[in-house]
């Protein structure tokens, strides 16, 4: 309470005065004008009282004898209505909830929250235009009465006619006013509506159209969402919606946020429950996935649960459980089994949280089983991120949520269990936003309030044991003999929860319920204290802390995050970090050039276990280097980025041994495309970009390439050869299509047309090779042009032949139908990746030299080589007509990447890599050693540095 509202004060005793005065008033059958003056008179001077308004919003005020001045004074004020648009008794009450309640909310507000400087909140538009309005948005089409009363059953409470209900209040609970649109997502989209507190819909009338705003049609739309104007998206933008949701749906139902017990109102809310249609599949009699929502008492929580997951879509289907634990009378539970898509099951007698899961789980039909607590809202993308874990995680015995507050801070991001045996959840109050808390990693415990496991796994282990009986580190005792079991515990961050802890047992741990979890905390360190001497100890930094169990730890840098749909580099990046992670390195990822969190490509880091730093809480690397992270390695893509970073990571963490990983020589590629443009200039930057990229290989403590070819060419160029450099030949998963010769009819081309080689490459085979195979091929043959971002010069090349597809999220089915596959590079450099691709899918290819550099030449079995356009031809043509010649290559070229790019080779020459690393980085830090002493003793006077000899000291 302020001071100026404190007890006694004069202020205070004026407004009790007023409210037992108005009380009196309320119970007579109309106030005489004397009687009225004092408040009307109050009332007046505010400004916050609009009769017009009032009658308008109010149809009893238009059939009362009162004027609505007096209505108001006698009826509306201690109702809590609204005087006016300026003012929102319900928003005013909400954010002041020292007040009292909606009914003191206008007199506090005069009285007192003016001279605070309190808010009253801002109006939705402007006093004089509500009739304009009202008019505008029924002509829109935008608002259907019964759908808005069906969906905000509070309406009637309220007494306000509905449309202006929504106008002026409604929209701030995000209820949508038809399903003609998704006001909600105007206001995601649109930073600037939602700050100013705006009714949105008024808003896209009145300006938002004008100034080409978009309002979706899909009421499902979702929108991630930031309480900033940023500028750029972070992970968790997308909980503020749900945040929003939770609180805009009590607010519908007529609920109380504060009332933990009870809830008025919940026939209604049931029965609208009832008549939901989940997104989700609920209709399987095997389902994939069993959700059990055990509940004892607050119902009004448990439907808050049930309509964050009527908008839940999942990929998985589903049976919904609400497993009663005998909640009392009359917290009126059973109302929950009206709802006919949800299975309610009540036990007989009050068992404890830790019972009634093992009750429930029983009844389960699902392969996984969820547990999720009553007391929670999902996320969008909640279950498809939790039940793909398994997948992500053969191991994983459990896999849990990141769970949030209701103020959207972080809760629990996976638990630590400290040596001691204390307990802590990593990440409290926290933003969840930053890196640490946004990667999936193994952990010690998830709590129970949303995890996931294999109902097989759970049976195998006997689900919670009894021992903690009823409630309280039994998630814990079992992700512990998981482990002993062999599986792992993973915490998987895209699958959000908000968690409003507390409401189940309090937060008092001295009694009730609450007061097991010290007991059991004992009992859990008792039981695995030789797990536990292995843990760190308390006090120790929990971000380290957290991921405790990766003993090495690796930072890749690259210009932005690998994009393995897009280009054939990120393949091998993408293979290369999981190669990494397998031999157990803790991952961490910059890229230098976009330091921004974005999807698809930095959530798929993510989702697999790496941490991405992004801004702001990494802008550059020296932030990212300051932020305590340590590195054993650092493995820098491309000379330009290494360029970049190189230095400060030597300065700032002289620890880390350097690799490098060019991609291809830069500068031969650049050198080739020059000569074949016969362009002087281009030389002249080659030459520079050649002595940029042989110093980085010179530098690093160990390199990869691609080829022999381009470890010669390095070779070469260097004083002396270097012994640090690793032939990492393209990784590539065997795709063989059962598609036989007959049922392939295609030639096929692959290119990332941002890569200029491929733009080239694709012109020169219309122009010189294509003419005489259109002619030479059966009609129904086509050209089939894939690849990403083609530009238009590319797409002008489409006929009814040539099929240009652009950019493809699968690339296999393209394979399927292709009987031939060509790469007519004229220039570039490095292994072709589009080749090895076309290998692995088990198609027979026709390259140039410079395309088949590092994978075949002229004669070879598994390749057709040739430059000549007349003789590429010809090689094409063979292929495709001789199914003996095709089946050969075919099988050739299977048999050459089994042998030459499979992951176990690669994890050996990863591992070699580091070996060199650290031999380099030895062998340089001694030579620097030396070197400083040498001098050092020179200046001393104590060596010569001819022959080694102390010099003698004269006086």
């Amino acid at each position: 309470m302020s001071a100026t509202m404190s007890r006694g004060s004069p202020l205070r005793i004026q407004l009790e005065r007023v409210y037992r005065y108005l009380g009196r008033l309320a119970r007579q059958p109309k106030a005489s004008g004397s009687q009225a003056e004092q408040p009307s008179q109050l009332i007046e001077k505010s400004g916050l009282f609009d009769p017009v308004f009032y009658a308008l919003a109010y149809p009893d005020v238009r059939l009362s004898e009162l004027s609505p001045l007096e209505h108001f004074i006698q009826h509306g004020l201690m109702a809590g209505r609204h005087p006016s648009i300026q003012f929102d008794p319900d928003l005013y009450a909400a954010s002041n909830p020292d007040i009292g309640g909606v009914r003191k909310a206008l007199l506090h507000y005069v009285l007192c929250g003016r001279l605070e400087g309190r808010i009253p909140g801002p109006a939705p538009f402007a006093a004089d235009a509500l009739a304009t309005i009202v008019a505008e948005v029924r002509a829109s089409g935008m608002y259907d009465e019964a759908v808005y009363r069906g969906s905000h059953p509070a309406i009637d409470a309220s007494e306000m006619d509905p449309l202006v209900h929504y106008l002026v209040s409604g929209y701030r609970d995000f209820v949508e006013p038809s399903n003609a649109c998704s006001t909600r997502t105007y206001l995601g989209r649109y930073v600037d509506v939602r700050m100013a507190g705006i009714n949105p819909l008024v808003h896209w009338l009145r300006h938002g159209r004008q100034e080409g705003r978009k309002i979706d049609l899909d009421p499902l739309i979702r929108f991630p969402w930031s309480e900033d104007d940023r500028g750029y998206h972070l992970p968790d933008d997308v909980v503020s919606y749900e945040i929003s949701e939770g609180e805009a749906y009590f607010g519908r139902m007529g609920f109380d946020f504060a009332d933990r017990d009870t809830a008025k109102g919940l026939t209604h809310a049931a029965d609208f429950m009832a008549n939901q249609r989940p997104l989700l599949d609920l209709s399987a009699d095997a389902p994939d996935v069993t959700i059990i929502i055990p509940v004892y008492g607050q119902a009004h929580f448990a439907l808050s649960c049930l309509d964050s997951l009527v908008w839940q879509r999942s990929k998985f289907t589903a049976e919904i459980i609400i497993a009663d634990d005998a909640s009392p009378a009359k917290s009126e539970t059973e109302l929950l089994g009206r709802i006919p898509w949800v299975r309610y099951e009540r036990r007989d007698e009050n068992g404890g949280f830790l019972d009634c899961c093992n009750w429930a789980v029983e009844k389960a039909r699902g392969k996984f089983v969820v547990l999720l607590n009553s007391d929670t809202r999902v996320v969008e993308g909640w279950l498809d991120e939790l039940i793909n874990g398994f997948a992500l995680f053969p191991k994983a015995g459990m896999v849990g949520s990141k769970l949030l507050n209701d103020d959207g801070s972080l809760q629990e991001a996976g638990g630590i269990f400290w040596r001691d045996g204390s307990a802590h959840n990593y990440g409290r109050g926290g933003d969840s936003n930053k890196p640490e808390f946004c990667f999936a990693r193994q952990a010690d415990f998830i709590s129970g309030a949303s995890i996931a496991l294999r109902k097989s796994v759970w049976d195998e282990l006997s689900g919670f044991d009894p021992y903690y009986r009823p409630a309280y580190c039994e998630d814990a005792d079992l992700a512990f003999r998981l482990r002993r079991a062999g599986y792992e515990v993973w915490f998987v961050p895209f699958s959000r929860v908000i968690h409003y802890e507390g409401v189940t047992h309090g937060r008092d741990t001295t009694k009730g319920v609450k007061a097991y979890q010290v007991e059991n905390l004992k009992k859990f360190g008792k039981r695995f204290q030789a797990e536990l001497v292995f843990h760190p100890e308390p006090g120790s930094s929990s971000v380290a802390a957290a991921s405790w169990r990766m003993k090495r730890h690796l930072l890749v840098i690259d210009a932005q995050a690998p994009a393995p749909d897009q280009d054939s580099g990120s393949v091998v990046t993408d293979e290369v970090m999981r190669t990494y992670r397998e031999l157990g390195f803790s991952e961490h990822f910059f890229a230098n050039h976009h330091p921004y969190w974005s999807e698809p490509y930095v959530t798929a880091l993510q989702r697999k276990g790496v941490c991405c730093h992004y801004v702001p809480f990494a802008s550059h690397i020296g932030m990212l280097l300051e932020s305590g992270c340590t590195f054993d390695y650092a493995l820098l893509y491309r000379y330009y980025v290494a360029d970049m970073v190189h230095d400060e990571i030597r300065a700032r963490s002289p620890a880390t041994r350097i690799l490098f990983a060019n991609v291809d020589l830069h500068y031969l590629r650049e050198s080739r495309a020059a000569t074949t443009a016969s362009d002087k200039q281009a030389l002249l930057a080659a030459a520079l970009t050649k002595k940029r990229e042989l110093e980085m290989f010179a530098r690093v403590d160990a390199s990869f390439v691609h080829t022999e070819v381009e470890k010669n060419i390095i070779q070469a160029a260097m004083p002396r050869p270097l012994e640090n450099i690793v032939v990492l030949p393209w990784l590539a998963e065997l795709s063989d299509g059962d598609k036989p010769y007959a049922k392939r009819t295609d030639v096929m081309f692959l290119g990332n047309f941002p890569h200029t080689p491929n733009v080239d490459s694709i012109r020169f085979f219309m122009e010189s090779i294509w003419p005489r195979l259109e002619r030479s091929l059966p009609p129904y043959a086509r050209l089939l042009v894939v690849g990403n971002k083609p530009p238009q010069e590319v797409m002008s090349l489409s006929t009814n032949r040539v099929i240009v597809t652009g950019y493809v999220e699968e690339l296999a089915p393209y394979f399927a139908t292709t009987r031939v596959f060509v790469a007519p590079l004229r220039y570039g450099a490095g292994i072709k990746g589009k080749l090895v691709t076309a290998l692995a899918h088990g198609v027979p290819s026709v390259a140039t030299r410079i395309a088949a550099e590092g994978i075949g030449a002229e004669g070879c079995a598994h390749l057709a080589v040739a430059d000549d356009p007349d003789q590429f031809a010809d090689e094409v043509l063979r292929i495709y007509g001789d199914e003996s010649a095709w089946t050969a290559l075919r099988d050739a070229g299977l048999e050459f990447v089994r042998a030459n790019y499979s992951r176990q080779a690669a994890s050996q020459l990863c591992v070699e890599a580091m070996r060199l690393a650290d031999e380099t980085w030895a062998r340089r830090q001694e030579y620097m050693c030396r070197s400083s002493l040498e001098k050092i003793m020179s200046s001393n006077g104590e060596y010569d540095g001819v022959s080694g000899q102390r010099q003698g000291l004269s006086n």
